[in-house]
Formats: C-alpha cells, sequence, structure tokens
C-alpha cells in the first residue's frame, strides 16, 4: 500500500483554483445511527443506517485578491449559494482509481476569517452538501 504526502492537491470552489491557497482538506461522511433493538436472548443493540450528512472542512490562508479566497468565498456565502465543489489528490495527474476526484454541490455555512499577530492568516472554511446526490469519489 502506497502513502503520500499531500503537495499537489487540487481543491476547486465554483469552478475557481483555490489550491494555492488551501492549507487542509478534510473530507467527512456520517450516517445517522438509528437504534431498531428489540428484546433479544444476547441483549445486543442493533443499528441501522439513517440519513447521510456530508462536509469537508478546508483551512484556507486569508488572501484578499482579485481571484483570491474573500473574493470567491465571500458573496457564496453571504447569498447561500450552492455552487460545485472539487478535491483530487494530485492536480497534475487526470482523474484515474489511483488520483479520484471527490465533487458535488455545496453551500459554504461557515466562513470566518481572521488573524492573529505574527503568524499565518489562516481560517476554517466547512461546506456541506447541499443536494441530495451528496458528495461523492469518481475515479474515472
Amino acid at each position: 500500500m502506497s502513502k503520500r504526502v499531500a503537495l499537489h492537491d487540487l481543491v476547486e470552489l465554483d469552478n475557481v483554483d483555490l489550491s494555492q491557497f488551501c492549507r487542509s482538506v478534510r473530507f467527512n461522511s456520517e450516517h445517522q445511527q438509528i437504534d431498531v433493538s428489540g428484546f433479544t436472548a444476547s441483549g445486543n443493540d442493533e443499528f441501522l443506517a439513517g440519513n447521510t450528512v456530508q462536509s469537508v472542512e478546508l483551512e484556507m490562508f486569508g488572501s484578499y485578491g482579485s481571484g483570491e479566497v474573500h473574493q470567491v468565498l465571500y458573496p457564496l456565502h453571504r447569498d447561500r449559494t450552492v455552487f460545485d465543489f472539487a478535491w483530487r489528490p494530485n492536480q497534475n495527474n487526470a482523474v484515474s482509481a489511483t488520483n479520484p476526484e471527490l465533487r458535488g454541490s455545496v453551500q459554504a455555512l461557515t466562513y470566518g476569517p481572521g488573524a492573529s499577530r505574527g503568524e499565518a492568516d489562516t481560517f476554517t472554511v466547512t461546506l456541506t452538501a447541499a443536494d441530495s446526490d451528496g458528495l461523492e469519489f469518481f475515479a474515472t
């Protein structure tokens, strides 16, 4: 099994490549756990998967120039716009089984730039799946 160092990831928001302004990407897909336990001899609990919540957490560098993070993301957040998201491990290679691309329609429900004196200006943006198709990995 190969390991990788994240250096060449692609991060596109609303069809704008913001890869150079993104420090980290974290995808989360969680199914609600529905308790369907009945009386059993073993006493074990039984669960079924319920609703799914999917999100992506991005750590972005604060950048305020034309076509950069604030100019792209803030209007999308402010206007509650649904937009396209894409992430893949290597922007230099095409989408494939070894370079899958996560994509889907999202909303930026949280947006909170800030800064600390003498430190890199970074902040977290949380993108939430915006439709029933959710976020999906594509390999071709």
